[in-house]
C-alpha cells in the first residue's frame, strides 16, 4: 500500500475513533449493533412473586442473578401490590408513550383480556414453548400475547378445628345459606384477582350449570367481604372466619411447612362433579419494550425447567413446564386435572362483554 494511502487512511480513523468518543460521552447510544442497550431488562410483577418457600431470597437469586449470570443481562424488577396495579401502570405507559417495562409477569386469564383490549402487549412465541402444555395456552391466550407459567383452582379453604371434612364433602354454593355462609370470607373482585376469579366462578356455576340468578347467592348468604385476598387470609388464620377463599394447593403448603393436614380444601360439586375456576397466570412483553430482545430472553428463562421447577414451593401454583416433577405435597393439592373447569363454559369472550355489568350487578347485590 503506497504510504499517502496510510496516512489517509490513518487520519480518518483517527477522526471516526474521536467522533464514537464523543457521541458515547454525550450519552448517545453506539452507531452499530444496539449491543449495550440490551445489557438490562426492566421486569414488572407483584410484590409475592415465589416469596413463599422455606427460602425466598435464595429463589429469587436463583431466578434473576441465575440470568444475569447466564446472559450478563441485568434484571430490573418493579414490585406492585398486586397484578391489578401492575397492569393499570403498564396501560398508563403504553398510552403516554413512555414505555419503561419490558416484561410483566403475573397476568392472569383474566386480566388478559383487558390487556390485550388495551393494546399493551406484544406476541411472542419462545422457542421453548413446547415445554408448556398446549391445552394450557390455549385456556389462556393461543395468540402468544403471554404465556402461561403457573395455574392452579380457586377454591373453599376450610379449618377442620372447625369443620369437618364431612360438611364440605358434599359442598354445593347452596350449603352456604345458614351457618356456613356466616363463617366465610371472600375477597373483593374489584380491587383482588382471587376474588375476581372467585366471582367468574360463581356466576359460571349458576349461570351455566344451574339456570338460576347469580345475584341472589350474594344477597342471601352476605359473605364477609374484604379488599385482598390477604386481608382475607389474616381473618381466616386468626379463627374469626372459618373458610376462606383461596387456592387449592393450601393443603399442601400446610403440610409441606407444618406436617399438618389441619386446613383442607372444597369445591361446590353437584351431580357429583366437582367444578372449578381454574386460574392461569402468565408472562408477557410490553408492546414498545425499551429492550425487547432482552425480554425475550427473559421469557424463555422464566419458562425453562430450570424456574419452573421453583413454582410448586415458592409460588403453591402448578407449574406451567410440562416437565417439572411435582412434589410430594402435593398429593394434598386439588389437581386442576382431576376436576370440571368453568372456563370451559364461561368463555373469555363472554367475560369481556359482561364483566363491567357483573361487577356493577354484584355490587348493588352485596350493598342491598
Amino acid at each position: 500500500m503506497r504510504r499517502e494511502y496510510v496516512i489517509v487512511l490513518t487520519v480518518i480513523a483517527v477522526i471516526v475513533i474521536g467522533v464514537v468518543g464523543y457521541l458515547v460521552l454525550s450519552g448517545y447510544p453506539p452507531l452499530a449493533g444496539g449491543s449495550a442497550s440490551e445489557n438490562v431488562v426492566v421486569v414488572y410483577t407483584y410484590e409475592s412473586l415465589l416469596a413463599w418457600g422455606p427460602d425466598p431470597d435464595s429463589v429469587y437469586k436463583k431466578v434473576f442473578d441465575g440470568f444475569t449470570n447466564a446472559t450478563g443481562i441485568k434484571v430490573e424488577i418493579r414490585k406492585f401490590s398486586d397484578a391489578g396495579e401492575m397492569l393499570s401502570e403498564v396501560i398508563r405507559q403504553v398510552k403516554e408513550g413512555k414505555v419503561e417495562a419490558d416484561v410483566v409477569i403475573g397476568i392472569d386469564n383474566i386480566q388478559i383480556i383487558k390487556a390485550k383490549e388495551e393494546g399493551v402487549l406484544e406476541p411472542f412465541t419462545p422457542s421453548n414453548i413446547g415445554e408448556i402444555y398446549e391445552w394450557l395456552i390455549q385456556d389462556y391466550d393461543p395468540e402468544h400475547y403471554a404465556i402461561p407459567y403457573d395455574y392452579g383452582v380457586i377454591a373453599f379453604v376450610y379449618d377442620t378445628s372447625y369443620i369437618s371434612p364431612d360438611q364440605m364433602s358434599n359442598l354445593t354454593f347452596e350449603s352456604f345459606y345458614g351457618d356456613l355462609g356466616k363463617t366465610l370470607v371472600v375477597e373483593d373482585p374489584r380491587t383482588s384477582s382471587t376474588g375476581l376469579a372467585f366471582l367468574l366462578y360463581q356466576i359460571g356455576v349458576y349461570e351455566k350449570y344451574l339456570g338460576k340468578d347469580w345475584t341472589q347467592w350474594w344477597r342471601d348468604v352476605k359473605p364477609k367481604v374484604v379488599k385482598s385476598w390477604g386481608d382475607a387470609y389474616d381473618l381466616f388464620l386468626n379463627e374469626q372466619y372459618h373458610i376462606v377463599v383461596s387456592y387449592g394447593t393450601d393443603p399442601a403448603y400446610s403440610y409441606f411447612f407444618y406436617n399438618s393436614t389441619r386446613y383442607g380444601a372444597a369445591l361446590a360439586t353437584y351431580n357429583g362433579k366437582p367444578l372449578a375456576w381454574l386460574q392461569i397466570e402468565g408472562i408477557g412483553i410490553v408492546k414498545g419494550a425499551p429492550h425487547r430482545k432482552a425480554a425475550e430472553k427473559f421469557v424463555e428463562w422464566f419458562l425453562s425447567k430450570n424456574v419452573q421447577e421453583e413454582i410448586p414451593l415458592n409460588n403453591w401454583m402448578y407449574p406451567a413446564n410440562k416437565n417439572v416433577e411435582l412434589p410430594e405435597a402435593y398429593k394434598y393439592a386439588i389437581n386442576p386435572l382431576d376436576v370440571e373447569l368453568v372456563n370451559n363454559r364461561l368463555t373469555q369472550e363472554e367475560i369481556a362483554a359482561n364483566l363491567d355489568n357483573w361487577i356493577n350487578e354484584w355490587l348493588s347485590a352485596v350493598s342491598g
